[in-house]
């Protein structure tokens, strides 16, 4: 058996452990990152509706027991990439507000021990590492950033636009969502409508 002897280990290849791993390959540090999951397949059935929600082809066979003794099949997916394989791509970021401390019905949710303010520098990096698309200030509530998105928004389809249109002028303020997708003249996104719950075959997605 070959032994390893990593300076850090990295538990999960989602989003964040991919994330950490991306920023410490440069250091030199020897990196090993522990993943339960195989590489996902690439092959029709990953922009299949049936075989991803009625066969239920890449959701894990474990099954968990809830508070009430109940078993059930989560809709968890253990993959090299986590999630991220099968996120809708967007990725927006939380509100200042979502820091502070929270008076609930059943008690208080606790503040984060940091802002945002502090978390803003990485959110931008972050942004800048799954490639994200969006215009900055369409969204009304959005937080303060330090700077633009490192992609334009990717356009709505005609349906959406007019639809976003005939919201504006009522006086709401629909926009463009975040979404970390390849997009564009050179991008690899063929706009085939299989992002959310589904594996992207054209590696179009920001994911890990």
């Amino acid at each position: 058996m070959t032994e390893i002897n990593p300076d850090i280990v990295i538990v999960g290849s989602g989003v964040g452990g991919s994330a950490v791993a991306h920023q410490l390959a440069g250091s030199g540090a020897r990196i090993l990152i522990l993943e339960r999951g195989d590489f996902l397949p690439k092959e029709p059935q990953n922009s299949d509706a049936d075989a991803v929600f009625i066969q239920s082809r890449y959701r894990t066979k474990d099954i968990w027991q809830d508070s009430e003794g109940c078993h059930f099949r989560p809709g968890q997916y253990y993959f090299v990439g986590g999630h991220t394989k099968f996120y809708g791509t967007a990725m927006f970021r939380f509100r200042e507000r979502d820091f502070d401390e929270n008076q609930l019905d059943d008690g208080i949710s606790p503040g984060w021990p940091f802002s945002y303010d502090e978390l803003e520098p990485y959110y931008t990096m972050a942004e800048e590492l799954f490639g994200v698309r969006g215009q900055a200030g369409d969204d009304p509530t959005e937080p303060v950033r330090s700077g633009a998105y490192p992609h334009a928004a990717i356009p709505h389809e005609p349906i959406i636009a007019n639809l976003a249109n005939g919201l504006s002028r009522q006086g709401l303020h629909p926009f463009k969502m975040p979404s970390a997708i390849d997009f564009g003249t050179n991008g690899t996104c063929r706009r085939c409508g299989t992002c959310d719950a589904f594996a992207c075959r054209f590696d179009a997605k920001g994911d890990a």
